[in-house]
């Protein structure tokens, strides 16, 4: 006779505390890896699309989150600002 094995469901949403901690961990490993320009746009891309996918959207092109999300968003901004600084690449 058939064990019968429960499949397990990955716990892993977009609005889970665990994909939040792991997208921020990314991001900010995708910052400390940036070597030149094209580095850059991609991580400024992945950046505004990390509050994107974690925010609720309420209109056409407006978004609302919660205040966790938006310090952890201004505190990767600032640091891929000094990596741009660091670069020496100010046009973005």
């Amino acid at each position: 006779m058939r064990s019968k094995v429960k499949k397990v469901k990955h716990n892993y949403h977009y609005f889970n505390p665990t994909f939040v901690r792991g997208a921020y961990k990314k991001a900010l490993l995708i910052i400390d890896s940036c070597k030149n320009e094209f580095h850059l746009k991609a991580t400024k891309k992945y950046i505004s699309n990390y509050l994107m996918l974690q925010s609720n959207e309420i209109g056409f092109k407006q978004y609302e989150t919660d205040t966790f999300l938006l310090n952890s968003f201004d505190r990767l901004v600032n640091k891929f600002e000094k990596k741009k600084r660091e670069i020496g690449y100010d046009e973005l």
